[in-house]
């Protein structure tokens, strides 16, 4: 096989520098299986590994970053996948210490692959990736926990991001009265097109810091964390039900116990790592290609250049990306939105 292209970043005197290289088979990680790489996209952990930010990604040795990846198999010795085969990965090792989906070719273990359902593109499953499988976790965690549509609202914070943009499809899908909670002024249609209902500031959601504020939502998504997560459950109603699945704005809390003894919500946290089970990782991607399947997702998800990758990730720090940022690895996008 010739030497084919790959996004590497390097630890130089204890910085990252990321650079397109020119690799062959036997410098990239080993696999059961041989994926010939369509799509990826960029993730904050991707935006992370490429600017040091935290400790991600191995540093001993150059590493293909890249969480997500669809792409098409080319030969596996493992019985499950045959050339041809569709498939998806995301997260386990994928990216961080195992060389990952920023590569025309990738090699990966069998237990770590999905495969692609019929009813999506290999294209539409990187416009959802981690972000979407967050998302359709969430909405069956909530679900799960007895949430229905007659219940009342539900809020969702980091609304213009990934993870937010889907889960407003997906539980506006479902028939929930969604309220997208977003700085993003600017956004206020997208967010509605998407399927809002309503778009709350951040500073209306934040100004009332009394313990317990009179009551909004009957369930609440927060994708950033810290005081964010304080003022959700403090506007929850009797029995709400909040998910937590990410932490943007910090890891910690400043918060009372009130609006689970008086009020007494229910907290679920949200997680797609390694620990998501493989059977509920296909379940999970089987209600993307169905009932969750996003209505919305060519205003979502935007593909770009496998050559623009370096020069979009700074975008994920200052808060400028919406949606979800798919890169045409080894293929094109059906459609640009």
């Amino acid at each position: 096989m010739k030497p084919f292209k790959a996004f590497r970043v390097h630890t130089v005197h204890d910085k990252p520098e990321c650079r397109f290289e020119q690799l062959t088979l036997d410098e990239i990680d080993s696999g059961d299986v041989l994926i010939k790489t369509a799509f990826s996209a960029i993730t904050y952990k991707d935006a992370m590994a490429a600017r040091g930010v935290g400790k991600n990604v191995r540093t001993d040795r150059p590493c293909v970053t890249g969480v997500d990846l669809s792409g098409v198999v080319v030969s596996s010795i493992d019985d499950r996948f045959r050339e041809g085969d569709h498939v998806v990965v995301t997260n386990y090792s994928l990216g961080t210490t195992h060389d990952g989906a920023y590569a025309e070719y990738a090699r990966v273990p069998a237990d770590w692959i999905v495969p692609l359902p019929s009813q999506l593109s290999l294209y539409e499953a990187m416009g959802l990736g981690t972000s979407g499988l967050t998302a359709a976790l969430a909405v069956e965690r909530l679900e799960q926990a007895g949430l229905k549509p007659s219940d009342g609202a539900i809020a969702i914070t980091g609304a213009t991001g990934g993870v937010g943009s889907l889960a407003i499809n997906m539980f506006a899908r479902k028939g929930f009265e969604v309220v997208a909670i977003s700085g993003k002024k600017d956004q206020e249609a997208f967010l509605r097109d998407i399927g809002a209902a309503r778009v709350m500031s951040r500073e209306e959601l934040l100004t009332n810091r009394a313990p317990l504020a009179p009551p909004l939502f009957a369930g609440a998504l927060d994708n950033v964390g810290g005081i964010y997560f304080d003022r959700l459950a403090a506007r929850l109603q009797p029995y709400g039900k909040l998910a937590i699945a990410g932490m943007a704005v910090g890891a910690e809390l400043t918060t009372t116990v009130l609006p689970w003894v008086l009020r007494a919500i229910d907290v679920l946290g949200i997680n797609v790592s390694r620990q998501l089970k493989m059977d509920h990782r296909r379940r999970l991607w089987e209600r993307m290609s169905s009932d969750l399947k996003p209505t919305r997702l060519a205003q979502i998800s935007r593909p770009i250049a496998f050559e623009q990758l370096d020069g979009s990730m700074d975008r994920f720090f200052d808060a400028t990306t919406i949606g979800r940022v798919v890169v045409e690895v080894g293929s094109k996008a059906p459609y640009h939105s």
